[in-house]
């Protein structure tokens, strides 16, 4: 979690930034505005795999080796758009498309059956994720709002993977496209920056298929977004 820790302090100063030199001409949204809204920004993500393996090879190996509950990859920076109803002041409905860049994910050690034998994982890893969620929105202090999310991403994923032996010599190169749907969740946090206009900073989790960068145990894709957002008719 250290480079998500790094990159949420990031994006925490750019707010914080943002919100000092607003914070004179910052108004209130109307309690009751409802309506259509359009946004987007940067995101940074990165792979969050666990790496639990009491259950692996029936006690008879190691699958991981000696390492934590998780392991996060090398991230990357991405974009996103969203559209959304706010239904009411406390709800909203949202969809919204997510596109990563490329993610490094490393592992040593790594059993598989495949080959039966254990390998050095080298994977580049990039996404495409398509999103239908619910907002519950809290607003408190005038003009800000946190808000969870709770819905579905069908994601589409391609891995570039190199696998080398960790005993032999043997090297292994492929490729790897995977689809699915998993479950979304998220929490963050907004201000209204203008009547119309509003930021927003969230931290969310999309479920993946661990084949897809030839995990053994549950794996997801984790990301920091940073975005603006156009409120219709909240003038």
């Amino acid at each position: 979690m250290n480079a998500i820790t790094r990159t949420a302090g990031g994006f925490l100063a750019c707010l914080a930034a943002a919100l000092l030199a607003h914070a004179a001409r910052a108004q209130e949204a109307p309690e009751d505005w409802r309506g259509l809204y359009v946004g987007g920004g940067g995101m940074y993500s990165t792979v969050s795999v666990e790496v639990d393996s009491d259950d692996a090879c029936h006690g008879d190996c190691d699958w991981w080796g000696d390492y934590s509950a998780y392991d996060q990859g090398d991230g990357d920076y991405g974009w996103s758009l969203h559209l959304g109803w706010r239904l009411h002041r406390y709800f909203a409905l949202e969809a919204g498309y997510l596109e990563t860049g490329t993610i490094r994910w490393d592992e040593d050690l790594v059993y598989m059956p495949e080959f039966d034998d254990f390998y050095n994982n080298r994977v580049d890893f990039s996404a495409q994720v398509a999103e239908i969620s619910a907002l519950g929105i809290l607003p408190f202090l005038n003009a800000w709002e946190i808000y969870l999310r709770l819905g579905a991403g069908l994601w589409d994923g391609t891995s570039q993977q190199r696998l080398d032996e960790s005993f032999g010599p043997a090297v292994v190169t492929r490729r790897i496209d995977d689809s699915g749907t998993g479950f979304l969740g998220g929490v963050g946090i907004g201000v209204t920056l203008a009547r119309a206009l509003h930021l927003r900073f969230e931290v969310q989790s999309v479920t993946i298929d661990e084949d897809v960068l030839s995990a053994r145990n549950d794996s997801s894709i984790e990301s920091l977004l940073f975005e603006m957002q156009y409120r219709f008719g909240a003038r």
